[in-house]
């Protein structure tokens, strides 16, 4: 997957882990309990299975140990983190830095993901995922690295992975084939047909085309190319469509000989399984039998700094759902900064640009935000420190190229306001705040984040360990931003005297696919004119004998696989207490929280008509962003800020788990403090329920522009997600009314509003759903606190008593208001959404039975086993989609999709014909395949789980301990037989379905037998 790692910054890496205790006890600040290392042998300066240790680092922020080695031979780095966590992580990763946009360090990160010398089966990787207890798994490309990650909780399992991750990297078989299938050909249309035209495929080829039609990429990877012109980063290294026609078999094989050698590897382990079992196995399988390279090919130099700021233009798609044309225009002003090896610098540079740019006592935000001139900041906004030189930048979308020079004039008046007035100490607090919380903070994927967030940063050699010490950091950054001289210093050296700057525009051109596709035929012309008959001749024969390779039956024996008496249940029923508080129904959970308090709650929204709830989306978007009854909305800001996490509103639409004419609606709201902070954020809360006040014009309009431009962004990179959610609404009430508040229809809806309603008219929708819905008697409640915060229960009844004290008290607390489902016409239809893209997305659904029915665990079992055995090998290793696959939602409604797929037709009769290709492949069936379908089933159940969601399930959907196990159990029951009927009961292409495909699908015929299609376009077409 080409992946930029996203600009989470450095608040990321604080977030925490935590492991659950089976006792009573009264936490420390320490969010896990302190083991006996188990790797306390481990001193500098010795010797283990080929690798020098050279340091031992305690981390006291995050009660972990680090180690830091060296392997002799090839200089391999190794960084070891020890910590009592059972959710183990191993990643290997390459420095990667191609001179070309060819996309070679992506394509190979496909294509050793192929075989291997020990695991010859194509596509080992994805096959793993049904042979695996994997919490995670997965392989980035970013513009100069590529790693592998994945963790586990089952160390059997994670050996095993490890063995297939390693084998993979260092042993490719990288075969033609394999490079054919996953990077380019040439093949022709029709097969069998050496007369039929030649056309361009291939699962990167077909990825890259539709990351190049997403404006926000596209603007990206030009930005970088223009702002960081000299080496690897004025390349793409995911592969420009019209340049990864160029690359060469031999060229992939050279590159990986060069940069995944060990030399240029860095190992990474996390967790409580042995670090010398690690050691050992790396060393004596691998890395001992490899000499030293110098790995300075890869090294990326500092980019030489300009003395003159530069300008530059490029051309987009038009939005056929955005705004009107003339408005679609976007702009970045951007400065090269420090080297990401500076740490302290960017560390600082992080929390610089929160000051700078986020909410509304972010200088930028007053000065370009407010002043309603755009549609809001684009996605490149904020400080990049993912790269060598790291870039901050200030972005906005949707503005009339008339406002450009404006814009230019606002940013640079901006800075000099910072330069001479600096940042308010409130402000700077809150900025503070977040920091110090985000420590606290615990996440199941600790090890991960950290991978992700060190990962750049040893990518050109820093000190990683040092970067892991934030208390230090963040120590010298209190004492530096509260000195206005230090303040300035900074402003003046990386904005006023930075020469480095790059200022790019980017305009819609409604020929942008007219002249990418007379590229792509002059490329393709290029290519077929220059080959020769026998060229020609093993094109054809070539294409033949990949679809032999892709349809051949494989031994699958030599890989790994879990066995049934190696998974363990790990986990427990939470220990939940349900009460009332005032009127609020609540469900108490005393856990592990490391001094944090967390707060869910869900209001009830069915009391709204449908015209106020169409605007509920947008409610939610701005509710916390006005007056209340206490403070202006800056101030409101600063106690948000300086007291909690922030405030979470979230459209709230969930199925009842055993009755499927039924379905609740609301707004999930939720936000976390330190304990000590507990009064404060809730009495923010009451701030809320006091009913903001939405009398300001101006801020409404700009806030309803900004939410109105943002909905757009990123409908190509999730297409199958919002394909499915348009499916869905043909056959289901319930995702009738999530498309209207989550999916495309509500994109459209809100651009139907904008011209329908004035202003007053959406301020008095506004009160009015604020009447409804935020009020005392509409609220149930959730809490997890730690043991150690005495004051907890005498402050969530002060909360909910003031909240309730105007309700008239009800015998029914169950605040559960359930809304029939309508009965939808059981016609086939589809929908095309029309969208000027090169590739679809393609999606069908199926209803078929409720979350507690017998069958539904039968059927989850065969959205695995499909994926594995059907969907996979034929949507994406035949036919080019980057993916396919099956689904089923909690509510039983059968999903197909394909993603980023050239065709479409195609797609659709693969979905069509499960019921027939399952009676032609029974034999498939076996109990092998039965018990990987179930085990990657499992995967998804047993994920390791915050202290801060337990019980969560049961709060939000009606999901107990006790239904969940039900659920696992069945899962562990499913037959071979089973898959067989519930196939043939529930997916015959005679069943009532929903169909979509978002793209140009119109290319080809989508209408089949009896079904009805609507077609809808956007409003710029």
């Amino acid at each position: 997957m080409y992946s930029r790692v996203s600009r989470c910054g450095w608040t990321k890496i604080q977030n925490r882990l935590t492991l659950a205790t089976q006792h009573k006890i009264h936490y420390s600040s320490n969010i896990l309990k302190k083991k006996e290392s188990v790797s306390r042998n481990l001193q500098p300066g010795k010797v283990y299975h080929g690798f020098l240790c050279t340091e031992v680092e305690p981390i006291k922020e995050y009660n972990m140990t680090a180690y830091l080695l060296t392997h002799e031979k090839t200089k391999t780095e190794y960084l070891h983190l020890e910590r009592d966590d059972s959710n183990n992580v191993f990643s290997v990763g390459f420095r990667t830095t191609p001179q070309d946009s060819m996309g070679t360090p992506h394509i190979l990160e496909h294509t050793v993901l192929c075989g291997s010398e020990k695991y010859p089966v194509r596509d080992p990787f994805f096959k793993m995922l049904n042979r695996s207890l994997a919490t995670f798994m997965n392989a980035l490309t970013g513009p100069d690295y590529t790693f592998y990650p994945f963790s586990s909780q089952n160390e059997i399992d994670y050996r095993n992975l490890q063995k297939v991750y390693l084998d993979a990297v260092f042993r490719p078989n990288l075969e033609r084939l394999d490079f054919l299938q996953e990077g380019w050909r040439l093949e022709h249309s029709n097969l069998e047909d050496k007369s039929s035209e030649l056309v361009f495929k291939g699962v990167v080829y077909n990825e890259m085309k539709g990351a190049f039609s997403e404006t926000s990429s596209l603007f990206g990877q030009k930005f970088i190319n223009a702002i960081l012109p000299n080496g690897t980063y004025g390349y793409v290294s995911g592969g420009d469509p019209l340049h990864i026609p160029k690359l060469t078999h031999d060229h992939l094989r050279n590159f990986h000989a060069t940069y995944y050698h060990p030399s240029n590897a860095r190992i990474y382990s996390y967790g409580n399984f042995p670090l010398e079992q690690n050691l050992k196995f790396v060393n004596e399988a691998y890395l001992n039998q490899y000499k030293y390279l110098d790995p300075k090919n890869s090294v990326v130099s500092p980019q030489v700094r300009w003395q003159n700021m530069k300008r530059a233009n490029i051309q987009c798609r038009v939005d056929q759902y955005g705004g009107p044309i003339e408005k679609q225009n976007q702009i970045a002003i951007g400065y090269v900064m420090s080297d990401i090896t500076n740490l302290y610098e960017t560390f600082m540079m992080t929390a610089l640009a929160e000051l700078m740019i986020i909410g509304p006592n972010s200088a930028f935000y007053k000065s370009l935000i407010e002043k309603n001139i755009s549609g809001g900041y684009n996605s490149l906004t904020g400080y990049d420190n993912q790269i060598r030189d790291t870039l901050f930048v200030l972005g906005l979308r949707d503005v009339e190229k008339s406002k450009f020079e404006e814009v230019e004039k606002i940013a640079n008046e901006t800075i000099e306001q910072i330069f001479s007035k600096g940042f308010e100490k409130e402000h700077i607090e809150s900025v503070l705040h977040g920091f110090e919380l985000s420590i606290k903070h615990q996440s199941p994927k600790f090890g991960l984040k950290v991978l992700f967030n060190l990962m750049p940063l040893w990518n050109h050699n820093g000190p990683i360990l040092n970067a892991l010490k934030v208390n230090d950091l963040l120590n010298q950054l209190k004492s530096n931003l509260m000195e206005p001289r230090y303040v300035k210093e900074v402003i003046e050296k990386y904005f006023i005297a930075n020469h480095h700057k790059l200022i790019m525009t980017m305009q819609p051109d409604p020929k942008f696919d007219d002249i990418f596709n007379t590229a792509e035929a002059k490329v393709l012309k290029e290519k077929v004119s220059a080959l020769t008959e026998a060229q020609k001749e093993d094109i054809y024969k070539e294409g033949l004998e990949l679809s032999r390779a892709q349809k051949k039956v494989q031994n699958l024996d030599v890989l790994p696989c879990l066995k049934i008496d190696e998974i363990t249940l790990n986990k427990t029923a939470p220990e939940l207490k349900h009460t009332i508080s005032g009127n609020i129904p609540m469900q108490l959970c005393e856990a592990n929280t490391n001094g944090v308090t967390y707060f869910k709650g869900v209001l009830g929204t069915d009391c709204l008509n449908d015209s106020q709830r169409q605007m509920l989306p947008f409610f939610i978007y701005i509710v916390d962003k006005f007056d209340t009854k206490s403070y202006n909305y800056r101030d409101f800001d600063k106690y948000v800020s300086k007291s909690t996490s922030g405030l979470s509103f979230i459209t709230h639409i969930t199925e009842h788990i055993d009755q499927p004419g039924q379905y609740e609606q609301g707004v999930l709201i939720n936000s976390h403090c330190l304990d000590e902070n507990l009064p404060k954020m809730l009495d923010i809360w009451m701030e809320i329920f006091s009913k903001p006040n939405f009398n300001n014009k101006e801020r409404m309009n700009m806030l309803l522009t900004n939410y109105c431009s943002s909905l757009t962004s990123g409908i190509i990179d999730s297409g199958h997600t919002f394909a499915m959610q348009a499916a869905r609404a043909l056959v289901s009430s319930v995702d009738e009314c999530k498309e209207n508040l989550l999916g495309l229809r509500h994109v459209m809806n809100m651009q139907d509003i904008q011209n329908k309603y004035t202003v007053e008219d959406i301020q008095n929708f506004m009160d009015t759903i604020a009447q409804n819905i935020l009020k005392g008697d509409n609220l149930r409640a959730a809490f997890h606190y730690c043991n150690t915060n005495q004051g907890v229960h005498e402050a969530i009844d002060k909360f909910c008593t003031d909240l309730c004290k105007d309700v008239v008290y009800k015998d029914e607390h169950n605040r559960i208001n359930w809304t029939d489902c309508k009965n939808v016409p059981k016609d086939n239809r589809g929908v095309h959404i029309s969208m000027n893209i090169p590739v679809n997305f393609c999606a069908k659904v199926i209803p078929t039975v409720p979350y507690s029915d017998p069958d539904y665990p039968k059927l989850r079992v065969l959205t695995r086993f499909l994926t594995s055995k059907y969907l996979h090998p034929i949507v994406r290793e035949q036919n080019g989609a980057y993916g396919g696959g099956a689904m089923l939602t909690m509510d039983g409604l059968f999903n197909f999709y394909s993603y980023r797929d050239p065709n479409s037709r195609v797609t659709m009769d693969v979905f069509d014909d499960t019921t027939d290709w399952m009676a032609k492949n029974t034999g498939l069936v076996d109990d092998q395949n039965l018990f990987e379908a179930k085990l990657s089933i499992l995967q998804q159940m047993d994920q390791p789980i915050a202290e801060f969601m337990k019980g969560i399930d049961l709060f939000l959907y009606g999901l107990s301990y006790d239904i969940w196990q039900t659920q696992r159990e069945r899962v562990l029951a499913v037959k071979k037989e089973d898959l067989i009927e519930v196939c043939q009961k529930y997916l015959p292409r005679t069943k009532w379905a929903g169909k979509c495909v978002i793209g140009d699908g119109a290319s080809q015929q989508l209408r089949k037998e009896s079904e009805a299609w609507e077609k809808i376009s956007g409003p710029q077409q």
